[in-house]
């Protein structure tokens, strides 16, 4: 056999080396390939973030301008190239129901609460539990309702200082009470139905259809007719032309409400409340940004901020 010398060995072991180097640089190279162009991509999206929310902020401002109603062709805008603008939605908070009014009332009305909680599909015993332990948050009372939860029960739960014995700040500190785990997994848009700035009862002329049948009982077909008529002729809610009866007894006649039904509008609606909601949705190129505000209207502090939320 001929030997194979020191050379011809180096030569042999070359080439895969080589071989390896490129295929190591190429994966490299794809990596910063990779790398840079997530870079890219999140900076373009960023910028396109950044223009979404300067369109939501522009649909804020025309929206709480005093002389804006709802329907107005000011709120919605979009650039000619139809790359960018943005859409806002005028709604009313008073329509929605404050936990904190009905449990203060004397007696309270916890019951509404599980009639609520009920027409959720949430079972008897959930419901009660639920309603007397929101009860039990908001009162300072030291003792606990049939089937609430006091200090001790939240101790034992390991969450020392609850319950405040305060009303509910916000829709989402309903959250904390002991009990509500069923409800929120019964109606995960819970959050929907609740506010914490309508000081009132429900405003019957500015409830949404989600209230109006699962908390007052009304039929979907009732629900639509009377949402249809209140809006007036032009059929947009918060103008002029919006049917304005002398009372909830009145109201409760032109929506045709039965008996059991009547007797639950007049103990827990009325027919005032003006809380502007509005809902900002800015686009560019695909990604969007909503910002909603709600605010006061009245003379005292015309548009002042009451809650500001980005998403």
């Amino acid at each position: 056999m001929i030997g194979i010398t020191r050379k011809q060995r180096s030569e042999g072991m070359a080439l895969p080396m080589v071989l390896w180097a490129i295929a190591l640089l190429t994966a490299i190279a794809l990596l910063l390939a990779g790398i840079i162009g997530g870079w890219i991509d999140e900076e373009a999206r960023a910028g396109k973030l950044f223009r979404a929310r300067q369109q939501a902020l522009s649909g804020i401002a025309v929206a709480m301008n005093q002389l804006i109603r709802p329907g107005d062709p000011l709120l919605k805008y979009q650039s000619k190239n139809g790359e960018e603008g943005y859409s806002v939605k005028i709604k009313d908070e008073s329509g929605l129901i404050n936990p904190n009014y009905f449990l203060s009332q004397t007696p309270d009305r916890r019951d509404l609460l599980k009639l609520l909680f009920l027409a959720w599909k949430v079972d008897q015993v959930s419901a009660e539990a639920a309603a007397d332990s929101l009860y039990d948050w908001q009162s300072q009372s030291p003792f606990r309702s049939l089937k609430g939860a006091k200090k001790a029960d939240y101790e034992a739960a390991g969450r020392s200082g609850l319950p405040p014995g305060a009303p509910f700040i916000t829709p989402e500190e309903m959250e904390l009470a002991l009990n509500f785990e069923p409800i929120m997994q019964a109606k995960p848009d819970w959050k929907n139905y609740f506010t914490s700035f309508n000081l009132g009862p429900v405003n019957i002329l500015r409830a949404p259809k989600s209230v109006l049948t699962d908390l007052l009982g009304l039929t979907p077909q009732q629900a639509d007719n009377w949402m249809l008529l209140r809006a007036g002729k032009d059929g947009i809610e918060g103008t002029e032309d919006d049917v304005k009866p002398e009372d909830i007894k009145a109201a409760a006649s032109l929506i045709g409400a039965n008996g059991p039904q009547r007797t639950l509008l007049l103990s827990s609606t009325g027919i005032s409340g003006n809380i502007p909601r509005i809902e900002s949705t800015g686009f560019c190129n695909g990604v969007k940004h909503r910002i909603t505000v709600i605010s006061t209207d009245n003379a005292q502090s015309p548009g002042a901020v009451l809650r500001w939320t980005e998403e």
